[in-house]
């Protein structure tokens, strides 16, 4: 009897033991684009809907902030504080902010762009925006005239996971270099010739950029004392080449001099590539990504980590690039503005331009019916117009917007939408032609528009009649 005990006391101490040291492999994800340039495709943001979860962050390396899609809001922001001195000293919200917010980014780090762009007032705003919409803007080398961060160095977040909540640490980093001006010699070497940020245009002095790799250094060793289970290094910076004579590409010092960080997200040079690795100074790996440009692919960094003894060791990391291509509807967008500008550019000065023509002769793609809506026409009335959910359409919200949508064969083939202004052109509807909000065009029917250029500013009026 007592042998049979002593076994049974065995059996179950065996069982305790395999509990307790049973372990169970968690993910973390780390979505990460680069040099966007104010583009955030469809393609793109419709693969982050589908990726985004509670175990996945969504980061940004900088260079975000651009001209954007032309007559988009973007676009219309920048040239608003570009055309005009009003707003170099008066407020002008960016549009940037809430697109991403929407899309679903956590943090950015600002990149060269978002301070060449900008003046100090404009960047100070800017940086506000973001933070109105509760997305982190880091920069750990951007520093005041008085030597405090001029943003977040880094941020800690903690990432839901069934086994409990991974830290992850996301330090961001700007490529020294910012506003550099050079000289180049005889030998075809390069000189610089100013301090940087410190003395651009716009800033007199207060901001000043420092090292990158010694500021990675020095905050590594601050986020440790929070115990991350992961540091990941978002980086404006690219990986040195034999193709640039301009310095400041870091990324691999970054990854060799540096130890704590486990990846890095690196940008700026417009390069793409999946997985380069490397061995930091204690021997362990760092793997490194960098997402291209304007949207056109994103990485995903994966971590799988085994909980022990209530700590998440990483047993396996890697990275995976998913590329986008271009819709043909957004090819004949673009066919479209050129076609736009080269009628104005090459009639404007011709007494030989036509006075009407067709819009179905004049469009460089095929349709057989094009809806023009009324400014404020919902998305929902739209879609319900169309017969079925294209995209994320827009409402127009003012009444130098436009919006006409070609189709063929039931399918959306171009959706002009945007700021006419930045189109070159202006559509002009008589408001008693809208029914229900919506005129309906069919070629060779009743698309016929009368033409006037304007010379000056190279600019295309059609009128509808």
């Amino acid at each position: 009897m007592k042998k049979r005990i002593i076994i049974g006391l065995l059996g179950v101490c065996m069982l305790l033991i395999t509990a307790c040291s049973s372990t169970k492999s968690v993910d973390v994800n780390i979505l990460a684009t680069t040099d966007l340039h104010g583009l955030l495709p469809y393609e793109l943001t419709s693969y982050i809907k589908d990726e985004k979860s509670k175990n996945t962050i969504l980061v940004d390396a900088g260079d975000f902030y651009d001209w954007g899609k032309q007559g988009s809001a973007w676009n219309k922001c920048l040239d608003l504080k570009w055309s005009t001195d009003e707003y170099d000293s008066s407020y002008l919200e960016v549009p940037i902010a809430k697109d991403m917010k929407a899309v679903g980014y956590d943090a950015v780090v600002l990149g060269n762009h978002e301070f060449i762009k900008s003046n100090k007032f404009q960047l100070d705003n800017m940086v506000s925006d973001f933070k109105k919409q509760d997305i982190d803007v880091l920069s750990a080398n951007t520093y005041k005239k008085n030597g405090e961060n001029y943003v977040k160095p880094y941020v800690i977040k903690n990432i839901s996971t069934p086994e409990g909540d991974v830290k992850l640490g996301i330090l961001g980093l700007t490529i020294q270099e910012v506003g550099q001006k050079y000289d180049t010699l005889k030998n075809g070497d390069i000189k610089a010739k100013s301090e940087g940020l410190r003395d651009f245009e716009g800033y007199d002095g207060t901001l000043y950029m420092g090292d990158l790799v010694e500021n990675a250094k020095k905050w590594v060793k601050v986020m440790k004392k929070d115990k991350p289970d992961i540091i990941v290094a978002v980086v404006h910076s690219g990986e040195n080449t034999k193709e640039t004579k301009y310095p400041g590409n870091n990324i691999q010092e970054l990854a060799q001099e540096v130890d704590g960080i486990d990846a890095i997200v690196a940008g700026h040079t417009h390069k793409e590539f999946e997985q380069h690795n490397y061995k930091n100074k204690s021997g362990e790996k760092v793997i490194v990504t960098q997402p291209g440009k304007y949207g056109e692919c994103i990485s995903k960094i994966n971590f799988k980590f085994e909980k022990n003894n209530n700590k998440f060791n990483v047993i396996d990391k890697s990275i995976k690039i998913a590329k986008f291509e271009k819709s043909e509807e957004d090819k004949n967008f673009e066919k479209l503005l050129d076609q736009f500008f080269n009628f104005c550019y090459k009639d404007k000065n011709s007494n030989k331009a036509p006075k009407e023509i067709n819009l179905s002769d004049f469009t460089p793609f095929d349709w057989d019916k094009a809806y023009a809506f009324d400014t404020h026409t919902s998305p929902e009335k739209i879609y319900k117009t169309i017969c079925y959910k294209w995209q994320d359409i827009k409402k127009t919200e003012s009444e130098d917007m436009v919006q006409i949508i070609f189709m063929k064969n039931n399918k959306v083939v171009c959706n002009l939408y945007g700021y006419e202004f930045y189109f070159n052109s202006y559509f002009e509807f008589n408001k008693s032609e809208y029914k229900d909000s919506t005129i309906t065009i069919y070629p060779k029917k009743n698309d016929r528009f009368k033409i006037n250029i304007d010379k000056l500013w190279c600019i295309l009026h059609l009128k509808h009649i």
